[in-house]
This record gives C-alpha cells, structure tokens and sequence, in this order.
C-alpha cells in the first residue's frame, strides 16, 4: 500500500489548540458580545476548499446555522488546493483538504498553519453499469489511467475504448489518486470532471467510462470496483462502511481542514461543534467515519491554546 495511506494513521484531530470548554458555551459569548454591540450583528466565517467535502460541509453548515444565529458561514468549493491557497492568501478562514499537503513545501516554513482530520472517508473507483469487470488491480489502474491499457478487451471485458474521466489539478482525490497508483502522466485520453456529481453522470452515461469520486457521492446508478486488500493483489475488498472500519478498503483517507486563527471566535465556535455528537451525527449520514480520537498534541508553527 501507498505510504501516502500509511501516513493516514498519524493524523487525528488536533482541536487542543482551543479552549477546551463545550461550543455552545463559546456561541452564548458571542451573542452577548454582539448584544452589547448592536453595530456588529453576526461574526462571519469562510470555509473553501475540497469538493469531496462539499456536501457533508454543506449539511454540517445548515445544522449549525440552526442551532445557533451568531456566526453565518458562506462556504465554496473549487478542490483541496483551492482550500489551502485560500488560507494562505486570507480567503478563508478554514480551508478543506482531501490530500495531506506538506504545508512548509506548499506555503513556507512560516505559516502558522494548523491542520486536522475531522472524518475518514475512501476514493471509489466506478465503472458504467454494463461493465462486467468487477476488480481491478493497482496495475490495471496505473495503466489506465496512463494510458498504456486503452480498451476494456485487454483486461478481460467487451471490447470499447477505455474513457478515463479525471478532476483538475486543485482536486485533492485526484492527487491522492495518482500518487497511490504510481501514474506519472495521466493518459491523453482522459476527460476533465468539475466535480464529484459531474463524474458519476459521465461514467454512468458512457459503456467505457471509469472515474474516482468521493465515498459520499457514490450512487446506485454506477458500479464501484473492487480493489485490493493487500500487497499480493490476490484478495479484493468493495469500498464498504465496514471495510473503511477494518481497514481492508486501501484507498482509506483522512478529510482534513485547515486554519490559521482559533483566537478568531467564529473559528473558535465552528471547531467545537465539529467535535460534538450533533456533528458526528451528520458526518456519519454520509457514510463517513467520524474521528474518534479528539486530542493530540499541539506540533510547532500551530496556534497557542487560547485558555486552559
């Protein structure tokens, strides 16, 4: 397996970094603040980033939005890179990020920034519903998606011209993809996607379609692969709830978000309800596995803890 997933398992979330008292404490502050404030009516808050995360980020917003009044969310997606870029450039005040960038490579080695996994989700590989090949191996996806293996008869399906359908250059799982599988170059064949939604209706659309999509956005209208389970490539395991528990699913990933200031309250507010049950709750209507492990500890270049 990719040490890219390997690495996976060093990630957990790193919310120590704020005060350690429940959100809807830091949510009734801040509604006193703005009480005695009438010019300052609602603290505003900017997430950007990963349209693997959109969805789930979109449900997490409203049920937050419900729950309290003081902070108001506008949220875009545009992929992971997008997301980070938007941090560093002060876009956003929390980026979402379905790849582990190396941050001092991406934004120096003075960036201030804090990272951490707030779910684990998979890449789904899928294939047109009329598509008889039920596994693929690392092999046969390093081919395809070079280029090298161009029609379904050379691995044992009906013959067509294979059409690889790929994300843009911001997309974290396209990244995540292409380094697990070793692909240098992606084939010139390849299709570009916007989104998750868009590659699921251009392979289901297509005999010879194959894509990669979020665990989240994988519908009864495609067919997802089987993949390997391990470094023999002889047993193949289906992108399940169970299987991303077990850890037999390889293509395993932490969601993760990134941000610069917890002495923003805003910030502040929305992290600690990412850590209640009213959040796991959603995160787990999606298929996700929420983190269980809420603590770690703070590494150099992030924020001071905020109080005790």
């Amino acid at each position: 397996m990719s040490a890219v997933v390997g690495s996976y398992s060093s990630f957990v979330f790193s919310f120590t970094t704020m005060k350690t008292i429940h959100y809807a404490s830091i949510i009734a502050l801040l509604t006193i603040a703005a009480c005695s404030q009438p010019e300052i009516n609602h603290y505003q808050l900017r997430i950007k980033g990963s349209e693997s995360m959109y969805e789930t980020f979109l449900e997490l917003k409203n049920d937050f939005e419900k729950r309290q009044d003081s902070i108001i969310i506008s949220l875009e997606g545009g992929g992971s890179r997008t997301g980070l870029m938007a941090i560093k450039n002060h876009e956003a005040e929390i980026g979402l990020s379905s790849f582990p960038f190396d941050l001092e490579k991406t934004l120096g080695s003075d960036h201030h920034v804090s990272e951490a996994v707030v779910a684990y989700d998979a890449i789904v590989v899928i294939t047109n519903q009329n598509n008889p090949i039920d596994s693929l191996s690392d092999e046969s996806l390093q081919k395809i998606y070079s280029g090298t293996v161009y029609d379904w008869n050379q691995l044992g399906g009906r013959p067509g011209l294979i059409l690889p359908i790929i994300r843009d250059e911001n997309s974290g799982t396209q990244q995540f993809f292409v380094e697990h599988f070793g692909v240098k170059q992606l084939a010139p064949t390849a299709k570009v996607a916007h989104d998750n939604a868009e590659i699921v209706a251009k392979v289901s659309s297509n005999p010879n379609g194959i894509g990669f999509i979020g665990f989240a956005y994988f519908t009864e209208s495609v067919h997802n692969m089987k993949l390997p389970s391990d470094s023999t490539q002889t047993q193949f395991e289906a992108p399940t709830h169970r299987n991303l528990e077990n850890g037999k699913y390889p293509l395993k990933r932490g969601l993760r978000i990134y941000y610069r200031d917890t002495n923003n309250p805003a910030i502040s507010g929305f992290l600690q309800y990412l850590k209640s049950k009213h959040a796991e709750g959603v995160i787990e209507s999606f298929g996700l596995i929420p983190v269980q492990d809420k603590s770690t500890e703070i590494s150099a270049g992030q924020p001071p803890q905020t109080g005790p």
